[in-house]
């Protein structure tokens, strides 16, 4: 009977199975090989190639030999082992394999002469020998013709190897490319910053479809802001900024080339990832008042100068006060922070229209301030269609609270249709 089953369910099993799995189902009877031809099995294909190329004939290359020609999307990783000093000389030796067989595999894909509309690269800091893979990397873009994302997560490439990847995209894929991630792409030194790299500046005017950009903060500038200003205009909806304690930050943007973006992109959003950043004055300059942020995330990490406040208060009131018209989600993931902010977080739901979605991990002075969320959602004054509430170290007068509010409100909401969920004491609270 089991090789009587539908080709629709088979695919839809096989689509679950790594390459070695896939390998064989294949043999197991006629039906389940045609199955496993499905086109639909090999639109999207992931390899981690210190893992699935690390044998002699590894499942992961025969089986793109065969089916690899259907391939529209393509993403290459390597896995991130721990490595301990005392072994890292004779990791090295043991790792520069995979990249060969990395580069031997890429040469496969180009023989095919497959089109991908989408390459994801990801974790490549964690590579050896990266030169060999790069120069494969280059000759299988030069026959890319039809890129539409291209995303160097976590690369660590030196800054002019990114630039030799973006040239060979700026020949080739200059029309078509729509999402470019750059996060994490250059490797990052105070004598290497890409920002205000000539050619990079040059590189970036090339890409005129781009709709989706996504880089780390020293990969932007005034200079980068008006390159896209003047060049992506017509197309450019979502920029992701990411900003680290440990990026280089010594240039500011200024709010000039922020109002003359918003100006040339009149549908841009904004996003915000701050990691391991908590003190005000580290945060407000990137605050600026034309800029059109609709997404903030905030890590503030667990290891900061406790010689200074870090002034939460001042950070989400600057958030409330420029982006009220703009803001849609804010993450907020402040540990023990000691200032009181339950008057604030109620103010952001109330003056924020457009906030769809408020995560908070931090301390709440008065589970009061809980309640008069509810009402504000019962009262139809905010949105959210998910109100979850993750107390953590409550006691038991506060537990009885806790109690009376979901009791309270529980019904109320179900009439609404909203999940609402107050839970054990464990994490967090957020809503959307």
């Amino acid at each position: 009977m089991w090789d009587q089953l539908p080709e629709l369910i088979l695919t839809q099993i096989f689509g679950h199975l790594d390459h070695a799995d896939r390998a064989s189902v294949g043999e197991v009877c006629p039906a389940w090989n045609r199955a496993l031809s499905s086109p639909v099995l090999w639109r999207s294909v992931a390899v981690v190639i210190d893992r699935d190329l690390s044998d002699d004939f590894p499942p992961a290359t025969i089986l793109t030999t065969k089916y690899g020609q259907h391939m529209r999307s393509l993403e290459l990783a390597f896995s991130r082992p721990y490595i301990s000093p005392r072994s890292l000389h004779r990791v090295k030796l043991m790792c520069s394999a995979p990249a060969s067989a990395g580069a031997d595999f890429l040469a496969i894909v180009r023989a095919k002469d497959v089109q991908l509309r989408q390459l994801t690269l990801t974790n490549w800091a964690f590579a050896y020998n990266r030169g060999t893979l790069l120069n494969a990397l280059a000759r299988f873009l030069r026959g890319q013709r039809n890129l539409e994302t291209l995303c160097l997560l976590n690369a660590e490439f030196g800054v002019a190897d990114v630039l030799r990847v973006l040239g060979v995209l700026a020949k080739e894929s200059r029309e078509h490319l729509a999402s470019l991630d750059l996060r994490g792409a250059f490797r990052m030194s105070r004598w290497q910053v890409p920002h205000d790299n000539r050619r990079y500046l040059g590189l970036l005017s090339h890409f005129h479809s781009l709709s989706l950009l996504k880089l780390d903060y020293p990969a932007l500038s005034n200079h980068v802001l008006y390159v896209l200003a003047s060049n992506a205009s017509k197309t450019l909806k979502n920029l992701h900024i990411f900003v680290r304690n440990s990026d280089s930050r010594q240039h500011m943007l200024a709010d000039t080339a922020w109002r003359n973006l918003s100006s040339a992109c009149p549908d841009l959003t904004v996003s915000y990832t701050i990691v391991n950043i908590s003190h005000y004055e580290d945060i407000y300059y990137l605050l600026l008042p034309s800029l059109p942020l609709a997404k903030f995330h905030m890590f503030s990490g667990h290891v900061w100068d406790q010689s200074r406040s870090r002034n939460f208060r001042s950070t989400i009131g600057l958030l409330i006060t420029q982006y009220t018209n703009t803001l849609v989600e804010v993450m907020l993931q402040l540990r023990n922070n000691r200032e009181s902010l339950d008057d604030l977080l109620v103010s952001m739901l109330i003056r924020c229209k457009r906030l769809v979605r408020l995560q908070y991990d931090g301390i709440i002075r008065s589970l009061e301030t809980l309640r008069e969320i509810c009402q504000l959602q019962v009262e139809h004054k905010t949105r959210f269609k998910t109100i979850h509430v993750k107390p953590r170290d409550i006691n038991i007068q506060n537990r009885a609270v806790l109690y009376e509010i979901n009791y309270q409100y529980d019904r109320k909401m179900h009439e609404q249709g909203i999940d609402f969920r107050v839970e054990d004491p464990t994490s967090i609270l957020f809503f959307y």
